[in-house]
């Protein structure tokens, strides 16, 4: 899959040295978070993004065409009271509600950033934990993709005829699927069809 990036992002990206920072939100129902992994605060889409050390590491980006579900793991500073609070308070307040991650890269030379952050994961928030390690603490927020995701669409346990096809060419089994999903037709059993038929005989 391919991430659409911008002027100023490429040319970023083609310089012989950058600097990167993620900017994440998290759009619970009390409010939004907004940080990054900056040690600074940035202020970028019109927003101001918290870079204080509150965010703490973001597990691999990538994308699937298969169907997979997608995941994202981060890291958020247990050393922050707000987010403590945040993470022991009730799940619904974040579970399924939405969660999204931008990349922007910097100009080397002046710590600006170059061009408008690329938006690279677009999900909802699915579980939090507070994970200890010795003396040390984090607050893990797990984040999925959405639009692959069974309980939110059900439609995702469907196979569609191009990946059929990429596992077994040739074969035409799910060729009209899409067609006779969008455009479903009313069959009539054979009982319905004798009782039809007994009507039109007692009418006649």
């Amino acid at each position: 899959m391919s991430i659409s990036t911008n002027a100023g992002f490429q040319d970023a990206a083609s310089a012989d040295a950058y600097g990167e920072l993620a900017l994440v939100e998290l759009q619970a129902k009390s409010g939004t978070l907004r940080l990054t992994t900056w040690p600074l605060n940035v202020d970028v889409l019109g927003q101001t993004w918290v870079g204080v050390g509150a965010l703490g590491s973001i597990s691999d980006l990538h994308e699937s065409d298969d169907g997979a579900s997608e995941k994202v793991s981060l890291k958020l500073s247990v050393a922050d009271e707000g987010l403590r609070a945040f993470a022991l308070g009730d799940p619904s307040d974040y579970q399924d509600r939405p969660a999204r991650i931008w990349i922007a890269l910097l100009d080397a030379n002046t710590g600006q950033i170059r061009g408008a952050p690329v938006l690279r994961f677009a999900g909802v928030m699915d579980q939090m934990t507070i994970e200890r390690d010795g003396s040390k603490g984090s607050i893990g927020v797990d984040c999925r993709t959405v639009s692959y995701d069974v309980r939110s669409n059900p439609s995702a346990l469907r196979m569609n005829h191009a990946q059929h096809t990429s596992r077994h060419p040739g074969e035409l089994g799910f060729v009209h699927l899409q067609s006779m999903i969008g455009q479903p037709q009313l069959w009539v059993g054979v009982w319905l069809q004798a009782w039809i038929k007994f009507r039109a005989y007692l009418k006649g």
